[in-house]
């Protein structure tokens, strides 16, 4: 009877073990039975939320509420490059040479699409289609080529594709009936968005990695031969360039008076719109990668030196800098009276005031993920792209002290 029982003992034991080891598909999330009542408490509430102002700061921006975590898609294909969306999807690329597409309230896959070859960009949105551009190895001589595929949105069926003699190397800016993108052959091209053909080109004197800034008067875009460059929308041809000491690889914005961007010389340009000569330059103590931001009279830009830094627009004067954990290789967002910033590789985004820098909120991640491209914010949404898949947080008021409704009164 004794060793009947120990047998059956065993074989319960053999079960669970088998049922621990069965393997979870990719982009579910199905804890076993035993584990899900904590794990479903555990995502339930507001944890590794940290809301704790500094010296009394206080916000109106919707960065400033607490985060909970609404919906997460868990993949071990996650690559570097950020989701884009629009109002009803998220198209994700992941490092197998997939973009999935996603609902953006729940998190559901509609679609995945093959185009083949290496993505070397984010999907880029236009009017009537997604655009995907992708590397591909040549078989009959050396080097790469590049492809662009344009998918329809809804349903990710591929509605035309065209070959180049080399790859993109750009992010897709795209505007009205154009696409323009950066090239391994020293150009930014306009090129068609229905067919792919090529509008015009203008030449630097090596790759063009940067996002485009595509205005009604000029397309500014810096190069890896350190300048930025203002060309015309009609014909590409160069009206000026400003030569820097450090590739140029952040996207520029601009006011009607100055151009303002970054360089891996480690400094912030403001240049004159109309003739590129220099009205200042603030120094950083490392590479400038991403794009400055402009929120009322100053910018907020990005060093990896670790630091975030607000700069007067009039003259580049710092006006206050921020230290991070670890080095910033994504823009700052900007809501309202308050921006976020998100360390690379880190597992928590902060929220600081654009008027003086002091922190007034922290949402941080769940032990184990890690942040690989800068995270989007839309509609009260906040997207994380980490090395485990996408992280999706809905902001949320906090609810009101009941007793702070009876203050004052008998």
């Amino acid at each position: 009877m004794f060793e009947r029982r120990k047998v059956g003992i065993l074989c319960l034991l053999l079960v669970f073990v088998a049922y621990d080891c069965i393997p979870v598909a990719e982009g579910f999330q199905t804890p076993n039975p035993r584990a899900r009542k904590k794990d479903e408490a555990r995502r339930d509430r507001p944890a590794r939320v940290e809301s704790v102002a500094e010296g009394g700061a206080t916000t109106a921006s919707k960065l400033g509420l607490p985060f909970k975590r609404l919906w997460e898609y868990l993949t071990e294909k996650a690559s570097t490059l950020p989701p884009t969306l629009d109002q009803e999807r998220i198209y994700l690329p992941l490092n197998d040479g997939r973009v999935i597409c996603l609902d953006r309230q729940s998190g559901s896959l509609l679609w995945s699409a093959e185009p083949g070859g290496t993505l070397d960009a984010p999907v880029a949105i236009g009017e009537k289609a997604v655009y995907i551009v992708s590397e591909k190895m040549k078989t009959s001589e050396a080097g790469s080529g590049g492809s662009l595929r344009a998918l329809d949105p809804a349903t990710g069926v591929t509605l035309w594709a065209r070959d180049y003699e080399r790859p993109f190397t750009s992010p897709i800016a795209t505007l009205g009936g154009r696409l323009y993108a950066g090239s391994a052959d020293g150009s930014l091209y306009a090129l068609s968005a229905v067919g792919g053909d090529v509008i015009w080109k203008a030449a630097t004197q090596n790759e063009v990695r940067g996002l485009a800034l595509i205005t009604d008067d000029a397309i500014y875009f810096g190069s890896n031969d350190g300048a930025l460059y203002s060309v015309a929308p009609s014909s590409g041809k160069k009206t000026w360039k400003y030569q820097t000491q450090g590739a140029v690889v952040g996207r520029p914005v601009a006011d009607d008076r100055a151009v303002y961007f970054g360089s891996r010389d480690g400094y912030v340009y403001g240049v004159n719109t109309a003739n590129g000569k220099l009205r200042w330059r603030s120094p950083t103590s490392a590479a400038v990668e991403t794009s400055p931001v402009m929120t009322g009279d100053r910018l907020l830009v990005a060093s990896l030196d670790d630091f975030v830094y607000a700069l007067s627009k009039k003259s580049g004067d710092r006006l206050w800098k921020r230290r991070m954990d670890s080095r910033i290789a994504a823009t700052p967002i900007i809501e309202g009276d308050a921006n976020m910033v998100a360390p690379l590789r880190g597992n928590h985004v902060a929220v600081f005031l654009n008027s003086d820098g002091r922190r007034v909120n922290l949402y941080q991640l769940e032990k184990g993920f890690e942040i690989v491209a800068g995270p989007i914010f839309s509609d009260g949404l906040l997207f994380i792209a980490t090395d485990q898949g996408l992280v999706v947080a809905k902001s949320f008021k906090k609810p009101e002290n009941p007793d702070s409704k009876n203050l004052g009164k008998k």
